[in-house]
């Protein structure tokens, strides 16, 4: 390779962090492979190319008193082969990750300067997990369009039934040793983590309990062990009706009723 791909990668997503404050880049330690950060006072990106699984992982976290960062918490992945990758591929993963930073509602985020508590910190929602999951279904894009177009807006629990499932089911089942399937389970654990209650409900009720059964298997076997087990859990839920809780009556409101019958 004539190239130096993590160089590249890097130069490219620094020109939009220096728009937003963010200085660097700093050599970070890791023993994953090679990683450097950016950084405010108080939050920090980092990019780290893991040679463990041959990978590009742009990540962030909040920074603590002392400037040290966090528990850094992926926001897009890319597999790459240092001897096999392209300039090509390059470029697509650059574009991605300057897409990530320079969406709206991650630069509120991160430029934010109070330290989200654990609870709060699942703060990635259903459309920022389908603009990931579009990288690996492409087509997805034209599917959430023309959901804007008939209803206004994305139906992401009806979109990830009807379009996602059927998707992820041929993928797992027929291309379960390819790239982009490995992508797909490092995709679901680290939405799940850092997901709210909707996205989570996405990916474990509309998308994994609407696959088959080998399907699942092949895609619980790949993921983490949070997901795991919370698969166990709603994998058992296929086929049942969920009631709603039944509203409690108000005790002075039923007193004044008998009252009135009086």
């Amino acid at each position: 390779m004539d190239f130096n791909a993590f160089d590249i990668v890097r130069d490219n997503i620094a020109v939009e962090l220096e728009k937003q404050g963010f200085r660097g880049p700093d050599v970070l330690e890791s023993e994953d492979g090679r990683a450097e950060m950016f950084k405010t006072d108080e939050v920090a990106y980092s990019l780290q190319y893991n040679r463990k699984r041959a990978r590009f992982e742009l990540r962030s976290t909040t920074l603590t008193s002392d400037g040290e960062p966090g528990d850094w918490r992926n926001l897009s992945i890319w597999l790459f082969d240092e001897e096999e990758g392209t300039k090509a591929d390059v470029q697509s993963i650059s574009n991605d990750f300057v897409e990530v930073i320079s969406g709206p509602k991650r630069v509120a985020l991160v430029q934010q300067k109070k330290k989200r508590k654990k609870d709060e910190e699942k703060v990635i929602d259903p459309l920022f997990f389908f603009n990931r999951l579009a990288g690996i279904f492409p087509e997805l894009k034209e599917d959430m369009n023309n959901e804007r177009i008939s209803y206004g807006q994305v139906r992401f629990a009806t979109l990830a039934k009807e379009k996602a499932a059927p998707k992820c089911e041929n993928l797992a089942v027929s291309k379960n040793n390819s790239d982009n399937f490995t992508k797909l389970c490092t995709l679901f654990e680290d939405m799940y983590k850092d997901g709210d209650m909707d996205l989570r409900s996405i990916i474990t009720i509309s998308i994994l309990n609407n696959v088959s059964n080998e399907a699942f298997e092949n895609i619980k076997a790949n993921v983490g062990k949070d997901l795991e087990k919370a698969l166990k859990f709603s994998r058992k839920l296929i086929g049942k009706t969920i009631k709603p809780e039944k509203k409690k009556k108000d005790k002075k409101r039923v007193m004044a009723t008998l009252n009135d019958r009086r």
